[in-house]
């Protein structure tokens, strides 16, 4: 199946999860506000959240500054 990330075009075997997403991206799961078709997806539940063909994920990266 093929997802968008950040508006990159991905591809993953059919029931993959949002953190294997992550995983297979070397996107380190800390420190990082996930969403799925805009919908938020907390840190505790992206090992259950499957995603479908045509999903887009949006990843944001806290930073600190000032």
């Amino acid at each position: 199946m093929e997802i968008t990330i950040n508006n990159k075009k991905v591809s993953l075997p059919e029931g993959a999860t949002l953190h294997e997403a992550l995983e297979q991206e070397g996107i380190k799961p800390i420190g990082i506000a996930t969403a799925v078709n805009n919908v938020v997806v907390t840190s505790s539940d992206r090992v259950n959240h499957v995603l479908n063909n045509g999903d887009t994920v949006v990843i944001i990266k806290a930073f600190h500054g000032g």
